[in-house]
């Protein structure tokens, strides 16, 4: 029996894109079968500086910007085209989207498809046809938008009570690791099984 290695991600999340690729490697590896599993988060505003940024505000800040720089880079190293900012974006329909994928046994070729477009500024994941042409293009059409929000809701309740609360996050034999950091100790997991 294969084992299964549950990947939470989120695709207005740049560490989740970050985390796409090496966790295909490990299913390419033939080491375990992966389970996409959008992580539906609400969009976050834009942030702003203001003129009355106090020494907590700072310190967010220069933090996000030391994560953002981070991000960049390993963007480079894998060779991602980063040209936009997540903020604002309505991740809903494209999760929902990802769902149907999955139940038709495209969810990674969706993925492998939409998701670093949509960084790359090529790709507009909150359309309707956009994302409809994606999901025939990776042989899932028939897509119910008007059925998405129900089929989220009920993803979401799962993964809550799974105890999911951030991505990317990976579901291991029983355990919830929170990063991609995580991918050698799954690694060892699955390979001492």
């Amino acid at each position: 029996m294969t084992e299964r290695v549950g990947f939470v991600f989120d695709f207005a999340s740049i560490a989740s894109l970050l985390a796409f690729a090496p966790t295909c490697a490990l299913a390419d590896e033939a080491i375990v079968a992966v389970d996409w599993l959008p992580f539906p988060s609400p969009p976050r505003p834009a942030s702003r500086r203001g003129n009355s940024e106090t020494a907590g505000d700072r310190h967010r800040r220069v933090r996000a910007t030391y994560f953002a720089n981070d991000n960049a880079r390993y963007a480079r190293w894998q060779g991602l085209v980063v040209r936009r900012e997540s903020a604002g974006v309505d991740t809903a329909l494209v999760h929902a989207a990802c769902l149907w994928a999955n139940r038709c046994g495209a969810g990674r070729a969706f993925l492998e498809r939409i998701w670093p477009a949509f960084w790359a500024n090529e790709w507009n994941i909150e359309s309707p046809a956009e994302v409809a042409e994606a999901l025939a293009g990776v042989g899932a059409p028939g897509f119910d938008e008007s059925a998405a929000s129900g089929l989220l809701r009920e993803h979401a309740a799962d993964l809550a009570e799974r105890g999911v609360f951030a991505a990317p996050a990976y579901l291991a034999r029983g355990e919830l690791l929170l990063g991609r950091a995580h991918l050698p100790m799954i690694r060892t997991l699955l390979a001492d099984a």
